[in-house]
């Protein structure tokens, strides 16, 4: 007899609840901008990484094998210095910030940068919140993106 269990991947339903709460507009456009490859859970599809809910955000990639200890910050400096134009490793996601300039550069794909600066952050807070941070009232932005640590 087999018993599979199937857990289910990107933020609970309490997790998003929680989010929306708190981040109306953000989680208004990721669902318009992010959940058409990242899934409406923020669960990741079709080769598009998970960007909510347990192991999502990770601090240092998980595509980058060259790394011997992901702590080691002289590491870490030489492959930012000497990384090539296109290569798929990224910076670390350490707080809000770091995540705001990944998404601002990188995302959506096919538009990258071209959405309002301020739906970024509105992205970045509702991703947060999802996570489970405890986000400002008035939500996560250029002031206070750098003090606001990345839920692990």
């Amino acid at each position: 007899m087999c018993a599979c269990a199937s857990t289910r991947l990107g933020a609970t339903d309490a997790d998003l609840a929680r989010a929306r709460s708190v981040a109306a507009h953000g989680s208004d456009v990721f669902a318009q901008e992010c959940a058409s490859c990242h899934g409406e859970r923020g669960q990741g599809l079709a080769g598009s990484s998970a960007i909510l809910g347990p192991g999502a955000l990770p601090e240092y990639p998980r595509d980058n094998p060259t790394a011997s200890s992901p702590t080691d910050q002289q590491q870490l400096q030489i492959q930012v210095q000497t990384r090539p134009a296109g290569a798929p490793w990224r910076d670390p996601f350490r707080n809000a910030q770091d995540v705001h300039d990944f998404i601002k550069t990188h995302m959506p794909k096919s538009r990258a940068g071209q959405i309002a600066p301020g739906d970024y952050w509105a992205v970045v807070t509702f991703m947060m919140a999802a996570q489970g941070a405890a986000v400002p009232p008035d939500g996560i932005n250029d002031a206070n993106g750098s003090t606001m640590p990345v839920p692990r």
